[in-house]
């Protein structure tokens, strides 16, 4: 049962990505995942349960697959931001630009339109800024960065340029563009690396 429910949400997730929350309908996910409809409301009471169990599964595996392994503590916090966009990098270079980021597309269509799905990103990317913000922090702590550097500034600024990326690069549909964005932010990183 688990399994379906699953299925459901990842053939969403890739109709949503392509075509936007609002342009995918329920029979279109019904259609693509071979789920009768009787199934697909067991499991989600609407379209918009639906949209939260998308951004609930996107958030495990972003924490799973992309902050669980930059992030592990056994490294310096230079080299886990670093890994952090490699890990954002190779991610995009697979899929050849296609798609852009879930959460930034949805959060974009939706955040105007309504109110909880809003209040979701709000915290998705809180979340993440937090995480970055503490390797930072802790950096600073450890004296690997200068006093100049505000964790939380920084890690906005990293997030900012990380959802800026995506987007120009699934524009321009060239992995290049999002290879030379993260070049920058990591280059802007290294400015505060403390040399006392």
């Amino acid at each position: 049962m688990a399994n379906t429910k699953d299925h459901i949400v990842e053939v969403a997730s890739g109709l949503i990505s392509l075509r936007g929350f609002n342009n995918t309908s329920v029979d279109a996910v019904l259609q693509a995942s071979g789920v009768k409809k009787g199934s697909f409301y067991y499991y989600f009471k609407s379209k918009e349960d639906l949209g939260y169990a998308i951004i609930e599964s996107h958030l495990r595996r972003f924490s799973d697959h992309v902050l669980g392994k930059a992030f592990s503590n056994t490294k310096n916090a230079l080299i886990e931001l670093e890994d952090f966009l490699d890990i954002i990098l190779e991610l995009h270079r697979q899929r050849n630009c296609s798609g852009g980021c879930l959460m930034g597309n949805m959060a974009m269509e939706m955040s105007d339109i309504h109110e909880g799905f809003r209040r979701k990103f709000q915290e998705v990317f809180e979340d993440w800024r937090i995480r970055v913000a503490g390797v930072l922090q802790q950096a600073k702590i450890s004296g690997q960065f200068n006093d100049h550097m505000d964790p939380t500034r920084l890690a906005q600024f990293v997030i900012a340029g990380v959802e800026g990326g995506i987007l120009l690069s699934k524009v321009k549909k060239d992995i290049k563009v999002l290879e030379n964005c993260f070049k920058e932010l990591k280059t802007h990183i290294r400015l505060y690396i403390s040399h006392t």
